[in-house]
């Protein structure tokens, strides 16, 4: 994205209010009907135990030196990769949205689960759940969209010749992902957050900073330090394993992520010279989300209720558990409204859709002003 100031996102909040009234009333009444909390009942309690018990057996199977050939490490490694990505978007999603458990104290430990997968839970709670969902598909606010140069997620991002191939080494990108997240973007920011520190200015916690850098030792000693000490291979098994294991955890996660919003029908507003979206913050996440395969009980349940992403950005701070419930609610007041209610109804029309989308915008004929 251009290196321009950013301005400030002001939303028309009387668009759409009499609609979003409507809407939370009903849901309040749906889950008052039920006496249900908005937060994680017993099966959502009963299914983050079985997938984090399944993350620990996979990782289990891995240091136990149960395969011997380089081949079957790193098969498992890829495995845990999976897993460790479900664990992320089943448990630690919903608590860095406040969605789990009543409480910032409860929801913040059960986040940590990202940061002992490698990831900074602070600084993915500032980009996804403050700045992607307040500010999403605007060019320079949603922090989804700032990827570097050789992917075109959005009609005003500069168009490069390159990026007619985009859509076939999208995947190879969305695979490195989190290897650049855990070894670039977050020491880079930490040690960022350190020099302001040293100055005077304002920057993240130091108790943060010290969980920080802790998990991060920690990550490296469980998925690598300790898998070298114990199995009987070449430290390079190790190495390239531990590689696929975070090339699976970013394209499992980055793809099911761009499946709401690099899809087709979705919007990419853009603010006028004063900052001014012409429309409300309700609308706005209408207008620029959409669900994916919402009948499917086996996405749901493998992917954290995120194929539900039209209920969530509405309502973030409801556990995902309940969102196939609200889908009816919202659609059905969506559409009583005159409204839009984008989706695509199964997980590979998504992923056509999106790639279409990569296709798009890998062409100039897309550039907007």
């Amino acid at each position: 994205m251009t290196a321009t100031k950013k301005k400030n996102i002001l939303f028309d909040n009387q668009q759409g209010r009499d609609f979003y009234t409507v809407l939370k009333q009903r849901v309040a009444q749906s889950f008052k009907k039920t006496q249900s909390s908005y937060k994680a009942n017993l099966f959502m309690c009963l299914k983050s135990c079985f997938l984090m018990s399944v993350v620990l057996l996979g990782y289990l199977l891995l240091i136990s030196g149960i395969a011997t050939s380089a081949l079957g490490i790193i098969g498992l490694y890829v495995l845990l990769g999976f897993l460790v990505a479900m664990g992320a978007m089943n448990v630690a999603h919903d608590a860095l949205h406040g969605a789990y458990v009543t409480g910032t104290i409860g929801n913040r430990l059960i986040g940590f689960v990202m940061d002992l997968f490698g990831t900074s839970s602070f600084y993915w709670k500032k980009e996804h759940t403050v700045d992607h969902h307040t500010f999403t598909n605007i060019v320079e606010h949603d922090a989804d969209l700032n990827v570097p140069i050789v992917l075109r997620l959005c009609p005003r991002a500069p168009w490069r010749s390159f990026h007619k191939y985009q859509r076939f080494y999208a995947p190879l990108l969305y695979s490195i992902n989190l290897i650049r997240w855990v070894y670039y973007s977050d020491p880079r920011r930490i040690i960022k957050a350190i020099k302001a520190k040293m100055a005077g200015e304002k920057s993240a916690p130091v108790p943060e900073l010290a969980l920080m850098v802790l998990f991060k030792v920690v990550h490296v000693f469980l998925f690598i330090a300790l898998p070298l000490m114990l199995l009987p291979v070449s430290p390079w098994v190790v190495i390239v394993g531990y590689l696929c294991l975070l090339s699976t955890m970013g394209l499992t996660l980055t793809t099911i992520f761009q499946l709401a919003h690099i899809v087709e029908n979705v919007a990419f507003p853009s603010p006028d010279a004063h900052g001014k979206i012409d429309n409300s913050f309700i609308l706005h996440q209408l207008q620029t989300t959409s669900n994916f395969a919402t009948k499917s009980k086996v996405v749901n349940f493998l992917f954290g209720g995120l194929n539900f992403q039209i209920e969530h950005h509405l309502f973030p701070y409801v556990c995902h558990i309940h969102l196939h419930k609200l889908s009816p609610i919202v659609r059905e007041t969506a559409k009583e409204f005159g409204l839009m209610y984008y989706e695509n109804k199964s997980f590979f029309t998504a992923i056509r859709s999106h790639f279409r989308t990569l296709k798009r915008f890998g062409d100039a004929s897309s550039i907007e002003n």
